[in-house]
C-alpha cells in the first residue's frame, strides 16, 4: 500500500524525513504528557475516590503492556504489509474513545478495560508504529533522528504538572474526558505527515541528492547491514534476543519510575501532587539532553557500547537504531513486533512490583534497590550484542553473482 502524491515539489526543504520525526517527537509528547508521565497522579486519584488497593490499579497499566506485547507481532505485519499511518489512525481512535470510557468508569473491571485499551491505543499510536517510520527515512542520521524524535518524551513529562494540576484542581473524571477528546482532534490530522519510506516519493534515505550519495566513499555505513533479514533469520540471531532482554530490563526500571515517583514523593515525603509532578519534568529535561546526545554519539561510535555505559540514561532511541542497523528495514516492523513481546515484560513486572512491595512494607525503598540492580544487570546485555553476519542465502547468492 503505497502513499499517493509526490513529496518532493510539496516540500522540497527541509527533508520530509524531519517532518517525520517532528510527528513523532509531537504524539510522544502527547502520550506522555496525558498518561505515561501522569499515571501516578491517576492513581493518587482514583485510589482516593474508590479505596482499591496501588497494586489493583498499577497492575492494570502493566497488564495493558502484556496485551500490547501479545499483538505487537501483528502490529509490525500491519505496519510492514500497510503502512505506519494506517496504524497510528487506529491507536489513535483508541486512545481518545479509551480516555473517554476513563471518564465514566465506576468499578474496578471496567477501570481495567479502560486502562488497558489506553494502553492498546498507545502502543498502536505510539512507540513501534512511530518509531518504525523514523527508521525508514534515516540511514547515517538514524540514531539521530531517534533521539530528536524521543524529545517528545521528555516535553511530555514539562507538559505533565498542567495535567496533574487539573487533575487535582478539575478533577480525574473532566480532566480524562477532554483528554480523549483533544487526542482525537490533533492525532488524527498529524497521522497525514506519518509517511511510508522515502522511495515512495523518489527520495533518497537522510536527505541526499543522488549525487551526493555518488559521491560518498561508502553508500551504508560499516555498522550497518546492507541485507534485510527474514524475521526467522532475525530470531535465530542471538544479539537480537540479548538486545530484546536488556531493553525490557531496563523498561522495568523506566516504568517503576513513570507510575510510582509521584506517589512515592506524595506518601512518602509529603509532597504536593504538582510539586511531585513538576520533578517528574526535572527529569524529563535530563532525557531530553541524554536522547539528543545519544543520537548524535549513536551516529558516529558503537550503539551497543554507548547504550550499555549509559542505561542509567536509558537511551531507547539507540535501542531502536540497533535493531534497524542489524536487520534491515523490509521486515523491521514485524521483527521490532516479535520483539517487543519480550520487552513488554519489563513494563508488566515493574508497576505491579512496585505497587505490591510499597502494599507489603509502606515504602518503595525494596522496589527502587531491585530496579537499580536491574538496570547494571541490562547494560551486560547489549555489550553481548554484535552486529549478526550475513545470512547463508545472501552469501551464496552474492558468490553466485
Amino acid at each position: 500500500m503505497t502513499d499517493p502524491a509526490p513529496i518532493r515539489r510539496r516540500f522540497p526543504r527541509p527533508f520530509f524525513g524531519w517532518w517525520v520525526v517532528t510527528t513523532t517527537a509531537t504524539m510522544f509528547a502527547l502520550q506522555n504528557a496525558t498518561w505515561g508521565a501522569t499515571f501516578g497522579a491517576y492513581l493518587l486519584e482514583v485510589q482516593d475516590e474508590f479505596g482499591w488497593s496501588k497494586a489493583a490499579i498499577s497492575s492494570a497499566f502493566s497488564v495493558s503492556f502484556v496485551l500490547s506485547g501479545l499483538i505487537a507481532p501483528g502490529q509490525g505485519w500491519l505496519i510492514d504489509r500497510f503502512s505506519p499511518r494506517f496504524v497510528m489512525r487506529i491507536g489513535a481512535l483508541m486512545l481518545g474513545a479509551a480516555f473517554i470510557l476513563l471518564s465514566q468508569i465506576n468499578n474496578l473491571w471496567l477501570f481495567w478495560v479502560a486502562v488497558i485499551l489506553i494502553g492498546l491505543g498507545t502502543n498502536l499510536g505510539g512507540f513501534m508504529t512511530m518509531n518504525t517510520a523514523v527508521v525508514a527515512w534515516f540511514v547515517r542520521k538514524r540514531a539521530r533522528a531517534l533521539g530528536i524524535s524521543s524529545v517528545g518524551l521528555g516535553i511530555g513529562g514539562l507538559i505533565a504538572p498542567a495535567i496533574t494540576w487539573s487533575l487535582v484542581t478539575n478533577g480525574w473524571r473532566p480532566t480524562a474526558l477532554v483528554t480523549g477528546i483533544v487526542i482525537m482532534l490533533l492525532a488524527l490530522p498529524l497521522s497525514t505527515l506519518l509517511r511510508r519510506r522515502p522511495s515512495d516519493y523518489g527520495l533518497l534515505p537522510d536527505g541526499l541528492t543522488q549525487a551526493e550519495a555518488d559521491a560518498l566513499p561508502e553508500r551504508v555505513p560499516t555498522n550497518v547491514t546492507t541485507v534485510d533479514f527474514t524475521v526467522g533469520e532475525a530470531l535465530r540471531d542471538r544479539s537480537f534476543w540479548f538486545v530484546s532482554v536488556g531493553h525490557g530490563m531496563a523498561l522495568l526500571s523506566v516504568f517503576v519510575v513513570m507510575v510510582h515517583l509521584v506517589p512515592h514523593l506524595v506518601e512518602g515525603h509529603g509532597w504536593s501532587e504538582t510539586s511531585a509532578q513538576w520533578m517528574f519534568g526535572v527529569v524529563s529535561v535530563s532525557s531530553i539532553l541524554g536522547q539528543v546526545g545519544g543520537g548524535f554519539l549513536g551516529d558516529r561510535f558503537s550503539k551497543t557500547k554507548i547504550s550499555a555505559a549509559c542505561m542509567v540514561g536509558h537511551f531507547i532511541a539507540l535501542m531502536m537504531a540497533i535493531r534497524a542497523d542489524f536487520y534491515g528495514m523490509r521486515n523491521f516492523g514485524t521483527i521490532m513486533g516479535y520483539s517487543t513481546m519480550i520487552i513488554m515484560i519489563g513494563p508488566l513486572i515493574g508497576p505491579w512490583l512496585g505497587g505490591a512491595m510499597n502494599d507489603q512494607f509502606g515504602t518503595y525503598k525494596e522496589a527502587f534497590a531491585i530496579i537499580g540492580i536491574a538496570t547494571g544487570v541490562s547494560s551486560a546485555f547489549f555489550l553481548l550484542a554484535r552486529k549478526p553476519p550475513v545470512p547463508r542465502r545472501s552469501s551464496a547468492r552474492s558468490a553466485q553473482e
